[in-house]
């Protein structure tokens, strides 16, 4: 088998697998090691996977992308994790809370809510929430990205470092199991640690749609979160392996 053979394979593997090892590759192929290495480093380099410690992960385009306008539609799995994430904010609380779809749905739980200091790089979140007069609301400065509606940089960076909050909601482009929270950029990472170092406890708002996935930058590690909220489409050996790193997991109907 030619070498571009043996990887149109292995992506087509992936695209069934999600995740796949050298040692399963080697036993596939009868081709040593190095071999494979090689090809996984070839694809990667093509932008169609991720490689990890021994395999590799299928590079899933979809969860590369921010929450872009076009995906910051509502379902039952965004509102059921904000309904239950809205139980952990109680009065006189400062929070953060990330940018995207799932937290926009959680600052929409926030309408009633009295006496609380909220701080956001989100444009659409401050939109939701600048008509409470009981919200001290901050927005984060800084550059304004095209088509998501959210700023980053360094500007905003700077301001996250001379406050602390109680809390911050995040929510990751993807969760490795193995690999922890990831985002798309390296600016997103960046902006998403600063929360996270301003914050007493970080929760993290996830689709189950995006348990066992990759995106490019990782920003935490599982076990940096205090509880990670998700819906019931999650696997239970999922589940098991997230808690088995110290974080619980909490399934939201």
């Amino acid at each position: 088998m030619f070498a571009q053979e043996r990887r149109e394979y292995i992506i087509s593997y992936l695209k069934e697998k999600k995740r796949i090892e050298v040692k399963e590759l080697e036993e596939i192929f009868h081709v040593s090691g190095a071999t494979l290495r090689t090809d996984l480093r070839e694809l990667e380099k093509e932008g169609k996977l991720v490689r990890t410690h021994g395999g590799a992960l299928l590079k899933d385009e979809e969860i590369q992308k921010e929450d872009s306008l076009v995906s910051r539609k509502s379902n039952p799995q965004k509102k059921a994790i904000a309904k239950e994430a809205r139980k952990y904010i109680k009065e006189g609380d400062a929070i953060i809370l990330d940018s995207g779809s799932t937290t926009l749905e959680l600052a929409r739980e926030l309408q009633d809510v009295k006496n609380v200091k909220i701080i956001t790089n989100d444009l659409l979140i401050a939109l939701e929430l600048q008509e409470n007069p009981w919200i001290d609301l901050y927005l984060i400065g800084g550059r304004v990205r095209n088509q998501f509606r959210l700023t980053h940089g360094t500007i905003g960076i700077d301001f996250l470092k001379n406050i602390a909050v109680n809390k911050v909601f995040l929510s990751p482009n993807a969760l490795s199991i193995y690999d922890g929270a990831t985002s798309s950029n390296e600016e997103m990472k960046a902006i998403k640690q600063t929360m996270m170092r301003a914050s007493q406890e970080a929760y993290m708002l996830c689709e189950s749609r995006k348990i066992g996935k990759r995106s490019f930058c990782k920003f935490a590690s599982t076990a940096e979160f205090q509880l990670i909220f998700t819906d019931d489409g999650i696997l239970k050996q999922e589940k098991e392996s997230l808690e088995a790193q110290g974080v619980p997991v909490k399934i939201c109907r």
